[in-house]
């Protein structure tokens, strides 16, 4: 269609008052026959081009329905008039554009030129979708997205997502899942053509089985995760095709969303990396399903995840319930998982390894050096989650008890050595690479020799009258292979008349069925044993039975100061 043809239109144009509201209209027919008569052109080449410009103008909402019924063109209003004016001027005139000439172009271009585009680009769609007589606008951009969920201690972690504040029209400093949108490198078609138009298309089967190659890259992008030997992953579900007008800068469309949810499966290297990494890495956030549930942080940071909250009917209930059903991506567990039953852990090797049956230990029978006992009191230690001072050079420390050794291949021998001395017994090393090693046992099961350990209260409170006491129990500091481990005290409140009995319990012998010391035990049992803060000391009892005799076992120390 030429430029003359539309130009030749714009004198034939109905007009519109613009101050007293008077207009008329023109009849299709005849801007048709000027067209045909003027130009000397054939009846279906000025019908074509009406027909065009009429469509045109229509999606401009410029033109009275009312008046296209009956096949007439009438301006809803003098401003309509100049819209039409303006867009046929424009195609008519070869010297006109609306934009600059690289007003379009995306390379290298300032953030603003970004910001201008999109702004054009949102309101059209805004407009287009709005106004869509039947409310079923068709997108015109195919996004496939792939997430993958890393839970752990119910927390999902999330990322830092670019532009989401200019994108989402919602507080800054928004995140979403770890993943992303596939592209050209995950799709293995070598035909750009193909392959560009298939990632263009609505509902492709090829870019959905490509998505895995997807989330591989994003996290790898985003967490520097290696699949395998960081992670593995399994599908958890496909959301519903979700519409939205968005996309980064400048890309802002009415855009449908097919979207695969992936379930990652951390490998223990994997999770120690990613501590490490979250630690230095602002861009990597927790969210408590509580949080999820909520939609926000406390201190305002936002989970965007609404294609998957609409997958659940908008209800985010719905989904956390589903969350809490997926299980964590690392599973810790360890080798020996008892119930009852206890190692105590000697300082000399003069004194056995106790394991066992609590109540029923027994000295377990391996005969180690003293640098061996060393080196699984450092196990022990961190297990237990003891503080150490002066680390030895090429050890660090990560959760779960695992104990990482580089550049020290003489440690890293003796702890080999030491895991195959002990492979027999209930106290299990683990060994991944040669590097990480830990005591495979819950960290409940292990104690610690009781001449560490010390009860302690002033004299002026066994003295009072008080309902209750203060009392510290006391781990003294102690040396291992990896470092010395600090003192630990704690305090607790106790009964005067608890406390005089524990008292009397370190001073005299009780043989076992005595009533008064069977009390003791028992109170002793359920209160001052059960309390969270006095097992972490790893002690493994204040009061135990040994030789049918109920024993005060750690020292009783009595504060003579008054203050």
């Amino acid at each position: 269609m030429s430029a003359q043809l539309i130009q030749s239109l714009i004198p034939l144009l109905p007009r519109y008052a613009e101050e007293e509201g008077d207009f008329y209209s023109v009849s299709r027919d005849d801007l048709i026959a000027a067209l045909s008569k003027q130009h000397q052109i054939e009846n279906e080449i000025a019908t074509y081009t009406v027909a065009f410009v009429e469509n045109l103008l229509d999606t401009l909402a410029v033109l009275n329905p009312d008046y296209l019924l009956k096949g007439e063109w009438c301006f809803i209003s003098f401003p309509a008039q100049l819209m039409a004016t303006s867009i046929l001027t424009v195609l008519g005139d070869r010297e006109s554009q609306f934009f600059e000439p690289n007003f379009w172009n995306t390379q290298s271009i300032s953030n603003n030129k970004k910001d201008r585009q999109r702004d054009v680009l949102r309101l059209f769609e805004n407009a287009r979708s709005d106004n869509h007589r039947n409310k079923n606008a068709q997108p015109i951009r195919y996004i496939y997205v792939s997430w993958g969920i890393i839970k752990l201690d119910n927390k999902i972690l999330f990322f830092q997502r670019e532009d989401t504040k200019k994108r989402f029209d919602i507080t800054a400093g928004d995140y979403g899942l770890l993943g992303g949108r596939a592209n050209q490198t995950d799709v293995n078609i070598p035909y750009k053509e193909a392959l560009l138009k298939v990632l263009q298309s609505p509902d492709s089967a090829i870019v959905k089985n490509a998505l895995q190659e997807t989330l591989k890259r994003e996290l790898r992008e985003e967490a520097e995760l290696v699949f395998e030997d960081h992670y593995t992953f399994k599908p958890w579900r496909g959301l519903r095709p979700y519409r939205q007008i968005q996309g980064s800068a400048p890309n802002h469309a009415l855009t449908e969303y097919y979207l695969e949810i992936f379930q990652v499966e951390l490998t223990l290297e994997g999770y120690l990396f990613l501590q490490e990494k979250i630690k230095f890495d602002g861009r990597l956030v927790w969210f408590s399903l509580d949080e999820i549930q909520k939609g926000q942080t406390a201190d305002g940071k936002f989970p965007y995840i609404k294609a998957l909250v609409d997958h659940f009917t908008g209800k985010h209930d719905e989904l956390v319930l589903e969350l809490r059903k997926l299980p964590d991506s690392f599973s810790n567990r360890y080798v020996i998982e008892k119930n009852k039953y206890g190692i105590t852990l000697p300082l000399g090797i003069h004194e056995p390894i106790l394991a066992g049956v609590l109540g029923k230990e027994k000295p377990l029978g391996v005969m180690l050096t003293q640098r061996q006992l060393g080196l699984l009191l450092g196990l022990a230690a961190h297990l237990r989650g003891f503080n150490f001072k002066g680390v030895e050079q090429g050890v660090a420390f990560h959760p779960f008890g695992w104990v990482q050794i580089s550049e020290n291949q003489s440690l890293q021998s003796e702890l080999i050595n030491l895991s195959g001395l002990l492979k027999s017994t209930d106290i299990i090393i683990e060994n991944q690479r040669d590097t990480l090693f830990r005591l495979s046992v819950n960290p409940e099961l292990i104690f610690f020799d009781e001449k560490l350990f010390s009860f302690s209260v002033r004299q002026a409170d066994l003295d009072s009258v008080s309902t209750k006491i203060p009392v510290s129990v006391r781990r003294a500091e102690f040396d291992t292979a990896f470092g010395k481990i600090k003192e630990k005290s704690e305090e607790f409140k106790l009964t005067l008349e608890f406390a005089a009995n524990l008292r009397s319990l370190d001073e005299n012998q009780f043989i076992a069925d005595n009533d008064d010391a069977q009390k003791i035990e028992d109170n002793y049992k359920k209160g001052l044993h059960k309390e969270p803060k006095f097992l972490a000391l790893g002690l493994r009892g204040l009061v135990r039975r040994d030789a049918g005799m109920i024993r005060f076992v750690v020292r009783y120390e009595i504060n003579k100061n008054r203050t």
